[in-house]
């Protein structure tokens, strides 16, 4: 187990050095000007206050001697400077990243609480109406973007329920009771996406799981129902599910950084997209490298729980 986890830890320096310079290397392609926003327009006219500006902020070197650059004082332990807030990358990140993260575990939690119980429901009760109705369910949140499902509970939430707050965030350890309450709608929005998917995934495993002749033996010993699911069909059927969990958990990054913005939430998302509109490459690059860090990491926790749920599984 110690040999897979340090293996594991070892092959996240290709992803993240793929990541970070296909990141940096797009971020200078797509069109935009840094000095424009920094300076206005008529200094971004000026060419000496633009060479200066330039050469003050690194961007005067070729690509590729920067992006080497950068990547030596990443490995000090140094994220530079962002341009438009003026302080160190890294205390933006670490002052959103937990905001990110409660929405982020707010929104798995609230998925499998939705998903799982309803995909083993749907899949023991196949055929019915109670199927059918889950897999349309399923159908929905999987079809309606999250945005869009935020913008309905901001805008319904302001015309019929104006008494309960769907914009802003409270910190945690503030106010934990209305942190919650606060962060449940952001929560909810970006959770029936995922929990949907993992209602499919649940139904598909169940009922696969039953179809196999370990789980027809235990019914033709007598077993109840209930005995056949949860002791000799549901630890089996985890498997695909958790991983299923561990892949999506990626897709609650890329939703956070939509929905932080329609909720008004400071989190990484809402700092990444003032940054993309600003061209403040350092903190774009800073806070994609955080993320990237973070979902590969949820699916190496996903390897681990499989293989704690299956023995079959050798981490070699």
């Amino acid at each position: 187990m110690p040999r897979y986890i340090l293996r594991r830890l070892l092959l996240l320096i290709p992803v993240i050095l793929g990541v970070s310079f296909l990141t940096f290397i797009l971020m200078r392609i797509i069109p935009g000007d840094i000095v424009t926003n920094m300076m206005g327009v008529s200094a971004a006219n000026n060419a000496e206050v633009r060479l200066k500006v330039l050469a003050e902020l690194g961007l005067d070197r070729p690509i590729l001697e920067q992006y080497v650059w950068w990547l030596g004082r990443i490995f000090q332990g140094d994220f530079g400077y962002s341009f438009i807030h003026g302080g160190p990358v890294i205390e933006q990140i670490l002052l959103r990243l937990p905001i990110t993260l409660q929405l982020g575990v707010m929104s798995m939690m609230i998925a499998i609480l939705m998903g799982v119980p309803l995909g083993v429901l749907s899949a023991v009760k196949r055929g019915t109406a109670i199927d059918f109705s889950s897999r349309l369910f399923s159908l929905l949140g999987i079809s309606t973007p999250n945005f869009f499902t935020g913008t309905l509970i901001v805008v319904f939430g302001a015309i019929y329920f104006p008494s309960i707050a769907t914009l802003g965030y409270v910190p945690f350890f503030e106010d934990p009771l209305a942190s919650v309450s606060r962060m449940i709608w952001p929560a909810l929005a970006l959770g029936l996406g995922v929990g949907a998917i993992i209602l499919r995934y649940t139904r598909s495993s169940v009922l696969e799981v039953l179809g196999e002749d370990y789980v027809r033996t235990a019914r033709a010993k007598g077993l109840s129902e209930t005995a056949v699911l949860f002791v000799h069909a549901l630890k089996s059927a985890l498997i695909p599910i958790i991983t299923a969990i561990g892949i999506w958990s990626a897709y609650l990054v890329s939703g956070a950084v939509i929905l932080e913005e329609v909720f008004a939430i400071p989190g990484l998302g809402r700092l990444v997209l003032s940054a993309i509109e600003n061209r403040d490459y350092p903190i774009i690059q800073g806070t994609v490298l955080f993320l990237s860090l973070g979902v590969a990491l949820v699916i190496l926790v996903a390897d681990l729980l499989v293989a704690f749920v299956d023995p079959r599984v050798k981490l070699a």
